[in-house]
């Protein structure tokens, strides 16, 4: 739900725009204002609730869809432009796409460069709001409220009661701008308001008043339905409206800004970069008010019978200014990049290649679902690369043990069990938020990734480490053909933790099937070890307590890769080939809970 506070803001807003002409001249026709305000923030409070009950429902059900796309957009600028319009079409929130891109380029996921390119997309995909809005059906809209309403109440299956929700905002929408329509009936004929009107044929004004309303509701949809409400009853002409339009492409990048408070220099560059492309957007059409409204009146149908068409005029030329701002600019995104990147210097501190620190469930991403998800997946592939780090060493140690080996691993695993609580309280976050049921199995699935990348961080610089510090505390070492023996038999643990790894970040089958086929291997090989660490017992006390270590040590790695396996096994679970085991299931399913 949108917050309360921005919806107090839009009716100040708006009492302070009706204030002035309503007490200017003794001569003025008496209005209702009390009536009309109430109607006014009554209406726009239904409007902006209508639009965010229609794009969360949007955002969810579009989710398999925005992780397909959020995983292409780095391909190329005219990709990641196309890729910026449909996510921004899917969710009906240019600011959702533009927040969303500076967690992204924060995070790492995304080049700058193709940042500002998904931005420029973005301008282009919120036209279909502008567009949707100017369909003016407020006379049928209580209908799409009532069956929205049973649908959410009736249905069964959550997609289901997600279109419901969708539908029930769409009318909300449409009756909201009806109460705001209604409202505003009577200012038609009151010449104060209509002489304020008639200032916004000054661009400069109208680009002013709703570049301020839109930082204020902090939503350009809002602005654009005012205007077309005012247009509709003749108080706005088209030039007029293209201003105002103008005004909401400025406001609306508050949000941008907002968004990259706190983020990294990349996160502040891709928030200055949507505003210079929509300031330099608005100063190049500046000069050619008039020409664009001539154009947006010979490619509008029926342009030519009055107001009755201005809604869709307004529309048109909200749609002709963003598409052609992208194509006149998209050629010049590597240029703006350097730009901006002067403007912006990099810092001079690099994160290191293998921080144990969390790195992208950091951003929030409530807003978007499927952006969440992508985001928690990477953080359980960073705390992979962690993970396989650690076994790496745990191997070196085993074939040249030190105490000094043993300081270094020990020390990684609160890397490694900070990285879990991140990820567990990032997912616990997204389990209060509206998911389709095969999002919830995805991410326990990944919830369980990271379960047994923490179990297997643990055998490492834990378990591991104190066996060999006990062979170190005894004085009696392995033999060098058993420590070779369980070092080859750690090998494999370690290259099949590498290949599920490999099956979970690519959804690779193949790899997945590779790790569960080399059990027979791994367990020969197991077998070979334990009998010649059984040929090397000898009859004294010391002789038999090396032994126990050293069965210890081999149950280790068989732990190890047994866990590996299960990665495997839940990497099948993600790409639909197998059900996830019930232990999995229940581990991930606990962790999530206990948020």
């Amino acid at each position: 739900m949108l917050p309360i506070f921005k919806v107090a803001i839009s009716g100040t807003l708006l009492l302070v725009f009706l204030a002035g002409p309503a007490m200017a001249g003794e001569d003025a026709i008496p209005l209702q204002t009390g009536a009309m305000l109430i109607g006014l923030v009554g209406g726009l409070a239904l409007f902006l609730y209508g639009m965010d009950h229609l794009a969360s429902a949007l955002k969810t059900l579009a989710g398999a869809r925005l992780r397909r796309i959020l995983s292409h957009m780095t391909r190329n600028r005219i990709w990641a432009a196309l890729s910026g319009a449909v996510i921004t079409g899917l969710v009906q929130s240019s600011s959702v796409t533009t927040v969303l891109v500076v967690g992204f380029v924060s995070a790492g996921l995304m080049p700058f460069a193709q940042a500002i390119a998904v931005i420029m997309g973005a301008n282009m995909g919120s036209t279909l709001t502008a567009q949707i809005i100017a369909f003016r059906i407020e006379a049928i809209a209580p209908l799409f409220i009532a069956i929205g309403f049973a649908m959410t109440m009736l249905a069964d299956r959550k997609r289901f009661t997600l279109i419901g929700k969708a539908v029930l905002g769409l009318g909300l929408l449409f009756f909201g701008m009806g109460m705001m329509s209604q409202a505003m009936e009577p200012l038609r004929s009151f010449q104060p308001f209509i002489s304020l009107m008639g200032e916004m044929s000054n661009p400069f004004m109208a680009i002013l008043v709703a570049a301020a309303f839109t930082a204020l509701v902090q939503s350009s949809a809002a602005t654009m339905g005012i205007v077309i409400v005012l247009a509709g009853q003749g108080l706005v002409s088209l030039e007029g409206g293209i201003a105002l339009i103008f005004g909401a492409n400025i406001g609306t990048c508050v949000t941008a800004l907002l968004g990259a408070i706190g983020k990294n220099r990349d996160g502040v560059r891709t928030a200055v970069g949507h505003i210079l492309f929509n300031v330099i957007g608005v100063v190049i059409w500046l000069p050619f008010i008039d020409l664009l409204a001539g154009v947006v009146r010979g490619v509008t149908m029926g342009g030519d019978i009055g107001n009755a068409d201005i809604a869709r005029e307004i529309a048109n030329a909200h749609s002709i200014f963003n598409i052609a701002n992208v194509i006149l600019m998209i050629g010049f995104v590597p240029l703006m990049a350097r730009l901006i990147e002067k403007l912006v210097p990099s810092e001079k501190d690099i994160e290191p290649r293998l921080s144990p620190e969390p790195k992208y469930v950091i951003h929030n991403m409530d807003d978007a679902p499927a952006a969440a998800m992508t985001l928690l997946r990477n953080e359980v592939m960073h705390m992979g690369d962690i993970v396989i780090d650690v076994v790496r060493r745990g191997q070196e140690n085993l074939r040249l043990p030190t105490r000094a080996r043993l300081v270094t691993i020990a020390e990684l695993d609160d890397g490694v069990d900070s990285l879990q609580d991140a990820i567990a309280m990032f997912a616990g976050k997204m389990r209060r938020t509206e998911l389709l049921p095969n999002d919830i199995n995805r991410l326990q699935n990944e919830l369980a990734v990271s379960n047994h990348l923490e179990a297997i961080g643990d055998l490492v610089s834990e378990e591991m480490v104190r066996l060999v510090g006990e062979w170190f505390d005894l004085r009696h070492m392995p033999s060098d053909e058993s420590l070779h023996k369980m070092a080859e038999l750690y090998e494999i643990a370690e290259e099949s933790l590498k290949q599920a790894m490999t099956a979970f970040s690519s959804e690779d089958a193949q790899a997945a099937q590779r790790v569960l086929d080399r059990k027979a291997e791994f367990a020969a090989k197991m077998d070979a070890t334990l009998r010649k660490v059984s040929d090397e017992i000898g009859p004294r006390d010391i002789d038999i307590r090396r032994y126990r270590i050293e069965v210890a040590m081999v149950e280790r790695i068989n732990r190890l890769y047994e866990r590996s396996r299960r990665i495997a096994h839940v990497s099948q679970a993600i790409i639909g080939q197998r059900e996830p085991s019930p232990d999995d299931q229940n581990a991930a399913s606990t962790i999530a809970g206990t948020m």
